[in-house]
């Protein structure tokens, strides 16, 4: 049995104020860089890659129950109803972003006659935890693929608070200036399968669900959206 492979378009944006996009290598406007998966050599495998990650974020949960919390007995009225807020509102946050990367995907799908994504609670889940991981170690790249359950990935990185959802997106969608119509992988004007592949992806058309998450570093908002079916296969048309 032969299983197809998807071409692992990895948005890697790196936006600044300027929105300057970067093209690994090649620049270009708004700091956005699209590259191929990593060679085998330097994958993981995918349970290993799980169990890592798992004890990773095991490890974030000791550090975050060891530090103390203040006594609210030390705190004025202002800084508890400051705190109060702070604890709420990531929740509400992380909904409406949540639409709002849903609704951008849609409106380039729709307007080329495709069905709608739905969101996929798993998908998001799965996007949180490597969104988490390269945040907290500084990396950019794509998880190690799952041959099984192949998903497609498209990452993005950005000036911290500097980018709305809908921009985060749109540094996808703007490939769209390079895409010609064919089979994948011959759909760039430049010839260049990384100047569209995160595009071709968004408007895959057996894509039916996505599942997206953000993350922050220090400097930068990270975000992971995966796609199910996966996207980019060779020798297939985008739509």
């Amino acid at each position: 049995m032969t299983l197809k492979r998807p071409h692992m378009a990895f948005a890697l944006v790196f936006a600044s104020p300027l929105f300057g996009c970067v093209t690994n290598p090649a620049m270009v406007s708004g700091r956005m860089a699209a590259a191929i998966a990593p060679p085998p050599s330097l994958q993981t495998s995918w349970v290993g890659y799980q169990q890592l990650l798992e004890q990773r974020i095991g490890v974030l949960h000791i550090l975050a129950e060891a530090i103390p919390v203040p006594d609210a007995g030390n705190l004025s009225p202002r800084r508890l109803a400051m705190n109060s807020e702070t604890a709420e509102q990531p929740v509400v946050n992380e909904q409406v972003f949540e639409r709002r990367i849903l609704a951008a995907h849609n409106r380039e799908r729709m307007g080329l006659g495709l069905k709608p994504l739905n969101w996929n609670p798993a998908l998001a889940e799965s996007a949180k935890q490597w969104a988490h991981h390269l945040a907290l170690t500084g990396q950019f790249a794509h998880a190690p693929e799952n041959p099984l359950f192949p998903q497609g990935e498209n990452l993005w990185a950005g000036t911290k608070g500097y980018f709305a959802p809908e921009a985060m997106v749109n540094a996808w969608i703007r490939e769209k200036r390079h895409f010609r119509p064919g089979l994948f992988p011959d759909n760039s004007t430049t010839g260049r399968v990384e100047d569209v592949g995160h595009y071709t992806q968004l408007v895959w058309r057996a894509t039916t669900e996505v599942g997206c998450a953000q993350a922050k570093s220090r400097r930068e908002d990270i975000l992971v959206c995966r796609y199910a079916e996966a996207g980019n296969y060779r020798g297939e048309l985008p739509f």
